[in-house]
């Protein structure tokens, strides 16, 4: 069962005033993340300016965190377990 924790980011967010940049880290690399990415988009505020990226959000971190923007990050853990994966799986390749 989901925490909730994006959810309340999301709420947190959008009350603050600030042009809300969204950066998701999720990658759709199974059915079962395929669907929590679809519901994260369709409850996701339209008013959030949204980017989806895997693997180098922290280039978005630098492009888009200005004082005049909200920065919400979804998720660390995906953050920083991507990169780790997708190594993992090219030496598997490899071996």
């Amino acid at each position: 069962m989901p925490s909730g924790k994006s959810s309340f980011a999301e709420e947190y967010a959008a009350g603050s005033g600030k042009k809300v940049v969204y950066i998701a880290t999720a990658a759709a690399e199974d059915p079962e993340m395929q669907r929590r990415i679809e519901k994260h988009r369709w409850r996701r505020p339209s008013a959030f300016f949204t980017r989806e990226e895997p693997l180098h959000s922290e280039k978005l971190l630098g492009e888009y965190g200005r004082a005049v923007n909200f920065i919400l990050l979804d998720c660390l853990t995906v953050f920083f377990s991507n990169p780790l994966l997708r190594d993992y799986k090219l030496t598997q390749v490899k071996n």
